[in-house]
């Protein structure tokens, strides 16, 4: 493993805490605003947009490359496990090249989606929090999923890519 692939992984763990650390303090949210809507009849202001603009973004998107490591992505293998030798081998190559390019589309759709929504000073409606810096959640997940797929692309010849592999525990 080399020293930037190191530092990846160092980088990758930072974004599962912080998605970890998101679902958290959603769950703590959600919980208290539930409690004092119906024990004081008063629901925490911004309870329900700090949620979903902030921390299900969050939650969601920064787990991507986890995800991707633990093999939780939805395969549909029934052709491709009928197939042997050099057409599995295409057939992998093909749904790998195929998922890196829908990757580097959304790193580059939500990137611009980022830096529109970070230079307009749109905010909350019910607190005056600005709504732009929840839209950079998507495309660090997406890249962080981009440059793990850039490492596993020499694994697919081995039959070893992450990408195929079946769902359990992160491996590496």
């Amino acid at each position: 493993m080399g020293a930037f692939e190191r530092l990846f992984t160092r980088v990758e763990a930072v974004l599962l805490y912080l998605g970890v650390l998101a679902t958290f303090a959603m769950m703590c949210l959600t919980s208290a605003d539930a409690f004092s809507r119906y024990l004081f009849n008063s629901p925490i202001l911004g309870a329900l947009e700090i949620t979903e603009k902030y921390l299900m973004v969050a939650a969601i998107f920064l787990g991507l490359s986890y995800g991707y490591r633990g093999g939780l992505f939805i395969r549909v293998t029934m052709l491709v496990d009928r197939l042997s030798g050099k057409a599995r081998l295409a057939a992998d190559y093909f749904a790998y090249l195929t998922t890196l390019a829908f990757c580097v589309f959304m790193v580059l759709a939500t990137g611009q989606q980022a830096l529109r929504g970070l230079s307009e000073d749109i905010e909350l409606s019910t607190l005056p929090i600005l709504v732009g810096p929840a839209y950079s959640f998507v495309p660090v997940g997406f890249l962080a999923l981009t440059v793990l797929m850039l490492f596993d692309l020499s694994r697919i010849r081995h039959n070893q890519s992450l990408l195929f592999a079946q769902e359990g525990p992160s491996a590496t």
